[in-house]
């Protein structure tokens, strides 16, 4: 049996992820399609613009077979954490076939540069923490011990995060085979195009701008709260304020302070992400950041989550159902799709998440945490 996988945030979907889909489908010729999908909050450190539910189930009339979710503990992370988690989610689900997009497009490029890695990974995680201590962002000092160890490089956040696939595959030898597709359109765009960037798409919306031609399941999207990170604003004043940041997840010695300082001198969060973004601090991470400061996830409590030993079913079409009854017997993952039927660390944080998104959406907790996954029929 062949399984697609495929690693999306949908956030939204738009006409380049129904593309991306059908190419990989088109590929690969699956008997069934899995995808892995951000939770409540998304890997740019921004909570997603519409719940988990309704993104899955726009997923499912599209054409997926089975959505899961990717938890936040490692959704809302670099991105080695964000593949880790995703990409061992999928091999539980018995996914033999991986297709991501890429600026390269070139899958033996990833391999031969995650086989490199994986050869001396000692030099290569040496020469990260060299580049972070001389001050450079995580990305730049990836590249940097890639260039001393494999002189080559790999510098769109699209390529990066597509690496962190293949290595992931290849460091825990999953038998899962890699395909990239090569992108067409900008994907930080802010206009709108004939192939639409999910950025521009996100300031269209937040406009109130119809794109109901750019955007399958447009009226879900239209119809629903839209989440924005500006909105917690003030949650967010009050906490660094008043609050100890000391041994909260992604706080470094002497940032405390710093943010501190910046808080107080800031009024907006535009000017607080600006004033602490740095050349060693992408807006990415910052913003990653100020999301654990609002959930005030520690750092014990994320390492702790990270031991996932469930899978959150978000969304099935009738071939996902059946299929549900094959993975659970190749697993040692727990399959839930109520998160209020299972105990762990990373679905207490998962409720922390949903709480906080009630705060300026009431009852988004409740809808949340007892949803059922959404269900495609095939009446054929």
């Amino acid at each position: 049996m062949r399984i697609l996988g495929i690693i999306t945030e949908y956030n939204p979907y738009h006409l380049g992820h129904r593309l991306h889909l059908q190419e990989a489908k088109r590929r690969i010729k699956p008997d069934l399609t899995i995808c892995v999908m951000s939770s409540s909050f998304v890997q740019r450190g921004e909570p997603a613009i519409i719940s988990y539910q309704k993104r899955a189930a726009i997923a499912i009339e599209e054409g997926i077979d089975i959505v899961i979710e990717l938890p936040l503990v490692y959704a809302c992370q670099s991105a080695d954490y964000f593949a880790k988690g995703a990409v061992t989610l999928l091999h539980e689900m018995g996914v033999t076939d991986l297709v991501f997009g890429s600026e390269d497009g070139n899958i033996e490029t990833f391999i031969e540069i995650a086989e490199g890695i994986e050869q001396d990974p000692d030099t290569y995680n040496m020469k990260v923490k060299e580049g972070m201590k001389d001050g450079l962002r995580y990305p730049d000092a990836c590249n940097q011990a890639l260039q001393f160890i494999l002189n080559k490089e790999v510098r769109t956040p699209n390529d990066l995060l597509g690496l962190s696939y293949v290595k992931e595959v290849v460091h825990n030898q999953y038998p899962i085979s890699m395909h990239c597709i090569k992108r067409t359109n900008d994907y930080h765009a802010k206009d709108i195009q004939s192939i639409s960037s999910a950025t521009s798409l996100r300031i269209a919306l937040k406009l109130g701008k119809d794109v109901a031609h750019q955007l399958p399941g447009y009226n879900t999207y239209k119809d629903s709260h839209f989440f924005t990170l500006e909105e917690f604003y003030p949650y967010l004043k009050y906490l660094i304020t008043f609050t100890p940041l000391e041994g909260l997840h992604m706080i470094e010695e002497g940032l405390d302070d710093r943010l501190y300082k910046v808080n107080q001198e800031t009024y907006n969060l535009e000017e607080l992400i600006n004033a602490l973004t740095s050349k060693r601090y992408t807006r990415s991470r910052i913003q990653r950041m100020l999301i654990h400061i609002l959930l005030h996830n520690t750092k014990e409590e994320m390492k702790k989550a990270m031991d996932i030993d469930y899978i959150h079913i978000l969304g099935l079409s009738a071939s996902g159902q059946r299929y549900i009854k094959i993975a659970k017997k190749n697993t040692e993952y727990k399959i839930i799709t109520n998160i209020t039927k299972h105990k762990h660390p990373a679905l207490d944080i998962e409720k922390r998440g949903a709480q906080l998104l009630d705060l300026v959406n009431p009852g988004f907790f409740k809808e949340t945490i007892k949803a059922i996954p959404y269900r495609k029929i095939d009446l054929k």
